[in-house]
Formats: structure tokens, C-alpha cells, sequence
């Protein structure tokens, strides 16, 4: 089945008196980018998008702010007094024309994969309908003011985006309006008007922002996991550095640096999950200018680099592996100084120590190892 190229549609003209907010929901900060920002940067990931049409409040003064306002693919409109009028206005304006399909999304449900669109573009088609949404089902206790609690499984919540036939949603919008009808989304208008829709499972992750809690939900979906390891040996000494805290004993470590193996493990879990490379790539062991070097300066790079990206640490779990010196009387001491190097609580850190089983390197005493993971979340 060939796939035809759409025409997207975002009405963008809304205020949203429930979010509580002076500033449009849609302009919210959401993980660094800004909640349209985050919905249209998913939508022009897809190779079927020929043309997206955003449909703004006249006086719109947050929209030249966008990272895509002059994206040549992006045409700004002005709306109309509802959802239907700012979709209608779409799809009059002169470089609406020439398309068989439209898909409209809604620009404060940026929590969505673009790969559903040619999914529902196919269902339509399939179907022959005039119209396909992703839909949920009903898992709460679903009650009615006059009839009580009434059975769930008749009822299921639509979402966006929905996809359409160009002419058949163009003339639907055009009856709702004149016959003052209010329109929630543009399957309502299509049935209002006769014609067949269909539906294709949806995702529960793709939440729509209404209130300020949406939007404390979402940016909890964000989050990137990386690891780290770290190995070195031992030479005699009078204690070794883990995590920034000196820890007493007849071993030393060996290393260009000042060998604190924790740290340099967690350095290199936040650079994985960043996807920004390894220690070596930015601390290299060949550079005379790092021998010697605190590690707490490196834990600093690391720091800016995610806030460079808008990210920061959510928590980190970390396992020294070694057989002498014993870690657990010292715990709590490498805690708190963990915690003000990475400017994190002592709750978001995971610190575990075990042996090697008098295994290996590590298990003759001539080593310790750290492996570490971190997750990352937007900020």
C-alpha cells in the first residue's frame, strides 16, 4: 500500500485557563524545550509530514521564541474563536492545498512517537473510514453524576494525533460551525457529520497537558541510563581516595590521576548516558596536564556538560569491588562527600561494597574496580 504525504495540523491558539498560568501551556518549559517545541520537533521526525500548519492567537507573542519558527516545512497562521474555526482556517489556507489527508494533533500532547502516524494513516486507509485515532481504555472506576458508576468497558478516552480525509474533516468542521456546534476533536466531527471513523490502540504515556500536574508527570518520562567502570591497582601506601574521602589503609593506587576510582566510574556513567564518550576522550592519560589530577574536577566537567544539554543526575548506584580495605565502616563518610561533589542528596546514591571472592586481580589484593549507573532526567 503506497503511503500518500499529509498535511499537519496544530491548533496552538488556545489559552488554557485550567493550567492556571498567564503563559499558554503550549510555551511551558518542558525538559529544556518548550511543550510545542517538544511536540513539533516529534512530529517533523516523521517522512510522511509535508507541511505543518500551526494555528496561533493573533498577537502571539511567545511563538517567535520557537526553535522552529522559521522552519521552511512550518506555516504560522492566525486561529479562530474555537478549536474547529483554528482547524478550519488550516484547512482554507492557500498551502493546504492539494492534499488527500491531515492530521491534527494537539500541541500540549508532546509525549507521542511519531511512528503511530503512519499506523493510523494505514487503519484509515484500511478501513476505508474517513477518519482514525488512537484511543486508551478505561482502567479507573468510571462514574455518572445521575446514573452512578456505570460500566468502563462501553467508554475509552480518544487522543491526538488524528488522521483524516482533507475533504471529508473540511466539510464536517464547516456544518459543526454553522450549526454552532462545540467540537473536542475532529473524530466528533466526522461522526457528527455521518461519516465513519475508526481506531487503533494508543499509548498511555501520551498525556495531554491540562493542569500543572501533567506536566510534573511528563518530565518523568524523560531519563537516560548510563554505566561506568573503573579498575586499578594497588601499590603500597598509607590510603586511597574513593569518592573524594580519604580511606586509611597500607594501599595506594596507581594511576595518572589521582586515582579515585569511584569518582572516575561515576564520571564515566553520566558521560554514557549523555551519550558525550568516556574520561579518555576530554582526561587523557597521555596528557602531562592531568597527572596528578583532583577528580573532583572531572565529577565538575561532567556536571556542566549535562546542565550544557539541560540535564541533571535523578540518582546513581555504585558497587566498589575489592578485598581490603573493608568499605563499610567508612560508608557513611564517602556518602556525604559523594553527595557534595555531585550536589545531589545522600537518599539519590546507591553505595554497595562486595569482594571478588579472592578471584582474579581483585581477588589477590593487587586491585579494586568500581561499576556505577546513573540515570539522567531533562530539567
Amino acid at each position: 500500500m503506497k503511503i500518500k504525504k499529509i498535511l499537519a495540523v496544530i491548533p496552538a491558539a488556545g489559552i488554557g485557563h485550567r493550567f492556571g498560568e498567564k503563559k499558554p501551556k503550549q510555551y511551558a518549559q518542558l525538559n529544556a524545550l518548550s511543550v510545542i517545541e517538544n511536540t513539533v520537533n516529534e512530529l517533523l521526525k516523521s517522512k510522511l509530514i509535508d507541511k505543518l500548519i500551526i494555528v496561533i492567537s493573533e498577537g502571539d507573542r511567545y511563538i517567535k521564541n520557537q526553535n522552529f519558527y522559521k522552519n521552511k516545512t512550518i506555516q504560522l497562521i492566525n486561529g479562530g474563536s474555537s478549536r474547529a474555526e483554528s482547524v478550519n482556517n488550516a484547512l482554507n489556507h492557500e498551502c493546504a492545498n492539494g492534499y488527500d489527508y491531515v492530521l491534527v494533533h494537539d500541541a500540549a500532547r508532546p509525549n507521542f512517537s511519531y511512528t503511530i502516524i503512519s499506523k493510523l494513516l494505514e487503519n484509515l486507509m484500511e478501513s476505508k473510514s474517513s477518519g482514525s485515532f488512537p484511543y486508551i481504555p478505561i482502567s479507573d472506576s468510571l462514574r455518572s453524576k445521575e446514573l452512578g458508576t456505570v460500566d468502563k468497558n462501553e467508554y475509552f478516552l480518544a487522543q491526538t494525533p488524528q488522521v483524516c480525509s482533507f475533504h471529508d474533516l473540511k466539510q464536517s468542521l464547516q456544518l459543526c460551525i454553522s450549526d454552532g456546534v462545540n467540537v473536542p476533536d475532529e473524530s466528533f466531527a466526522l461522526e457528527y457529520s455521518g461519516f465513519n471513523v475508526s481506531r487503533i490502540l494508543g499509548s498511555r504515556s501520551n498525556i495531554k497537558i491540562t493542569y500543572k500536574d501533567d506536566l510534573k508527570l511528563l518530565s518523568k518520562f524523560n531519563t537516560r541510563t548510563g554505566t561506568g567502570f573503573d579498575v586499578h591497582r594497588y601499590q603500597e601506601g598509607n590510603g586511597i581516595t574513593l569518592g573524594g574521602f580519604k580511606v586509611p589503609c597500607e594501599y595506594s593506587i596507581i594511576a595518572h590521576s589521582d586515582g579515585d576510582v569511584l569518582l572516575h566510574s561515576i564520571a564515566d556513567s553520566i558521560l554514557g548516558a549523555s551519550a558525550l564518550g568516556d574520561i579518555g576522550i576530554f582526561f587523557s592519560d597521555q596528557d602531562i596536564n592531568n597527572k596528578g589530577l583532583d577528580s573532583k574536577k572531572i565529577i565538575e566537567f561532567c556536571l556542566n556538560k549535562i546542565e550544557s544539554i539541560g540535564m541533571e543526575i535523578y540518582n546513581i548506584d555504585s558497587t566498589i569491588i575489592c578485598e581490603q580495605p573493608k568499605i563499610n565502616p567508612f560508608r557513611d563518610n564517602i556518602l556525604k562527600s559523594l553527595s557534595q561533589i555531585l550536589g545531589i542528596p545522600e537518599s539519590k546514591i546507591g553505595l554497595k561494597a562486595t569482594t571478588a571472592e579472592k578471584l582474579g586481580i581483585i581477588g589477590k589484593n593487587k586491585a579494586i574496580s568500581v561499576q556505577s549507573l546513573v540515570n539522567l532526567k531533562d530539567k
